[in-house]
């Protein structure tokens, strides 16, 4: 069988790593940390080319759950306004972990439980299950309701699936945004020089922001945000909330193009997805993260002022599921013109 799953010890913790023997893509998954893929191999042009990135070792001492990997943000992503929401009637304040502000929720490092793990005729996947109540107790008082998030990765061809469930278990409604937070190095061999790497996302739109946080506006890409025919990534610095995003049929693309390797990053997204979050950490500008969410950037105060930024709501025993998925291709070949 072309499709494995196994798992080695990494310091003291189970690692899950899909395998696709035919093409030598792997996946590696931490689930006693966020349920973090922090490892994607997928091949490129015949080469196998890492696509999500992690510091070295960071599976066997996890730490800065924000900064590597995928890490997976729920029931919020990205900032909450100084710490504090309302919703039902009843003020809630987080802890401020950014600042003044809350961020990316309470799953994001959080140990979850491994639902089941298998390898097919056809994928090697892994599912995981996270509670609010069971493995964030001590923030479960600081939200609406409890909450149950199901994803299941799923290796197959050189495309990794991410299909999410979220569940209400509870009585009273259940307000929750969802997102993930991956990190991509483009041009993919790093030392590639960074003219080589071209982003292109499909937005029209974007939330202005103060101090990180949405305004309410939302306003046309301007130059600096305009990505829909491609930037290189030299001299990229960005944080910043993109919406208006254009679908073809039922999913959209982002697409990250690497002229030096001759392939390309797609990371695909259903309609659940409305705004994407681009970001270019401090280093040397060959790393960029394409955060697909549900919702803005603070949308549970947004809503408490009658703007819509994307605040789904669950009723008793209802679910809501999405799908994202990373992939690469290669990119047609250049003729010459020569005869």
């Amino acid at each position: 069988m072309a499709y494995q799953v196994e798992t080695v010890d990494r310091g003291g913790r189970k690692v899950y790593i899909l395998t696709n023997g035919a093409n030598g893509a792997t996946a590696s998954i931490l689930p006693s940390f966020g349920f973090n893929l922090f490892d994607l191999r997928l091949p490129v042009r015949g080469h196998l080319q890492r696509v999500i990135i992690a510091d070295e070792g960071w599976e066997s001492n996890p730490k800065d759950a924000g900064r590597n990997g995928i890490p997976i943000l729920f029931p919020f992503p990205n900032r909450i306004k100084d710490a504090t929401y309302g919703f039902g009637g009843k003020t809630y304040t987080l802890p401020a972990n950014n600042g003044k502000n809350a961020i990316h929720g309470f799953a994001i490092d959080a140990p979850w439980d491994v639902v089941e793990s298998k390898a097919t005729e056809t994928e090697a996947y892994i599912s995981g299950r996270y509670q609010l109540s069971v493995h964030s107790p001590k923030s479960r008082e600081l939200w609406p309701t409890d909450a149950v998030l199901q994803v299941k990765y799923s290796l197959s061809g050189q495309t990794l699936g991410m299909e999410v469930t979220v569940t209400n278990p509870t009585a009273d409604p259940l307000p929750w945004g969802f997102g993930i937070h991956p990190y991509f190095r483009l041009p993919m061999v790093k030392g590639t020089p960074l003219h080589l790497g071209r982003v292109l996302l499909p937005a029209s739109k974007f939330w202005p922001l103060a101090d990180f946080v949405p305004t309410g506006e939302v306003k046309a890409v301007d130059p600096r945000l305009d990505f829909r025919n491609g930037q290189p990534m030299l001299g990229l610095k960005l944080d910043d909330v993109l919406t208006g995003l254009t679908f073809e049929k039922d999913h959209g693309i982002a697409r990250l193009v690497d002229m030096k390797s001759g392939g390309e990053i797609k990371i695909e997204y259903d309609r659940m997805i409305r705004e994407l979050v681009v970001y270019t950490p401090p280093g040397d500008g060959d790393i960029i993260s394409i955060e697909p969410y549900t919702q803005t950037t603070d949308a549970i105060n947004l809503e408490s002022r009658k703007i819509e930024g994307g605040l789904k709501i669950l009723e008793h025993g209802q679910s809501a599921k999405l799908k994202i998925s990373i992939s690469t291709a290669d990119l047609p070949k250049v003729s010459s013109g020569r005869q």
